[in-house]
């Protein structure tokens, strides 16, 4: 009997002791390995710079300015000389003629054209860092959140593998029912198949996140466990938001670039009847003659058919607007929605985890005065871990939603992204890069 209570005491000081400590867990690197630390800053920064997706955007903005290039060197006149081989072998020259294309109101509009749709590539490219960042920020939350869950199961199985190594002599000796012993076993090792089971999600959370930031294997990552604070616009309503913004979103301005790249396009299609405008001089009886102007028209069948085609493609762009508001709309309210119900469920777990911690000191300091047995603190003990998982969920939920809210809104590190501020006309004195104008180089 006094082996007994021996035991239920060191049982109890286990359970007093280490139930429910955080341990302090990370994933530690190896002292020969570069460690990269992630938070929401040093995130958004490796993913703007090392990104593969945002690289291959950024190079296609270049080659939508390579097209406005082309389309501006088109506007410049160009020359050609006619000649002849005499019966000597020597070379004559017979016409002299430039061509003016400049003149031609279609290259002018294509042109403008060009130009709208590098600013829209830019757009896009400031869309393609946006979604992107958000991504991996979610998933930077989801790792933060697997995390903690996994340093609450791994000190449970701390826990019940200790109180499993004190029972296994008592349970071998007779001492106590060998059953209890089998049951806290069992249970240890459940809890060590959860560890190992979250183990292997982080790991290839992190290899998801490793491939976004382009980083070597070599590079261990470690993460900064936060919370995200909460913005006033959670209690705003759906329609509020949906005004603050529609107008300014940089999906709204991308479509208005494309609608008048597209307006161009048709009047350069419009004007396209005028195919040459040209000034030469021909060699008549050993003399250039005087300057010629001359012209040239061409109009085909397809000529209005195209002009049919163009319209319909602007009235597309314009249904694609007036779909983006309601689209917005959905995502809005559903996003605001699944926030204000992630904050309930979060706040209930907490309360739900209070009680149950309440409910284990009772069943503890019943143990300890040989009232109940060590299964009853054990299902207590179980209880609370299953309210702390349930806590650690809605917390991860609640960040996801989160960045999602910061998203629709630029808020928090979606503010520092910077647009592609792309003019058309600007002084040589304030002329910079298009590295620069996308937000690289500052």
């Amino acid at each position: 009997m006094t082996n007994f209570f021996s035991l239920k005491q060191r049982v109890f000081l286990i359970l007093a002791a280490v139930v429910f400590v955080t341990p302090n867990f990370s994933f530690a690197a190896p002292q020969d390995q570069k460690v990269v630390r992630i938070n929401p800053e040093s995130l958004r920064t490796m993913f703007l710079k090392r990104n593969m997706e945002v690289l291959i955007s950024m190079n296609q903005v270049q080659q939508a300015k390579e097209q406005v290039n082309i389309a501006r060197g088109n506007l410049l006149p160009s020359i050609n000389l006619g000649g002849a081989l005499t019966s000597g072998s020597n070379f004559v020259l017979s016409t002299v003629s430039v061509l003016l294309p400049f003149l031609m109101p279609s290259k002018w509009l294509d042109l403008k054209e060009n130009t709208y749709l590098l600013q829209a590539q830019g757009t896009a490219h400031y869309l393609a860092q946006l979604n992107g960042y958000a991504s991996a920020y979610a998933l930077y939350m989801t790792i933060a959140g697997d995390i903690s869950m996994r340093e609450q199961i791994y000190a449970q199985y701390q826990t019940l593998q200790a109180i499993a190594d004190q029972m296994k002599i008592p349970a071998d000796m007779g001492i106590i029912r060998k059953e209890e012993y089998l049951q806290a076993l069992s249970q240890a090792q459940l809890a060590r198949t959860q560890v190992s089971q979250l183990d292997e999600l982080i790991r290839r959370e992190k290899a998801a996140i490793r491939h976004m930031l382009a980083l070597d294997l070599n590079k261990e990552i470690e993460f900064d466990l936060i919370k995200l604070p909460s913005i006033t616009y959670e209690s705003s309503t759906p329609e509020h938001i949906l005004n603050l913004i529609h107008k300014t979103s940089p999906e709204s301005a991308q479509l208005d670039q494309m609608i008048t790249a597209a307006k161009a396009a048709k009047w350069s299609k419009g004007f396209s009847f005028l195919t040459g405008a040209s000034l030469g001089r021909q060699r008549v009886d050993g003399s250039f003659g005087d300057i010629s102007r001359t012209g040239s028209v061409g109009l085909g069948f397809g000529y209005f058919p195209h002009l049919s085609l163009s319209s319909l493609q602007i009235k597309q762009i314009e249904m694609r607007k007036e779909n983006l508001r309601l689209e917005q709309a959905e995502l809005i309210e559903s996003t605001l929605a699944s926030l204000q119900e992630a904050q309930i469920q979060f706040d209930l777990a907490s309360q739900a985890e209070a009680n149950l911690q309440q409910v284990y000191q009772s069943e503890l300091l019943r143990y300890k005065m040989g009232i109940t047995d060590i299964l009853h603190v054990l299902s207590a003990a179980n209880g609370v871990t299953t309210a702390v998982i349930n806590k650690v969920q809605a917390e991860t939920n609640l960040n996801v939603q989160r960045v999602n809210f910061y998203r629709l809104l630029l808020k928090d590190q979606f503010a520092v992204i910077q647009r592609c501020n792309i003019k058309r006309n600007i002084s040589k004195k304030e002329q910079v890069s298009l590295d620069q104008a996308c937000g690289y180089g500052r």
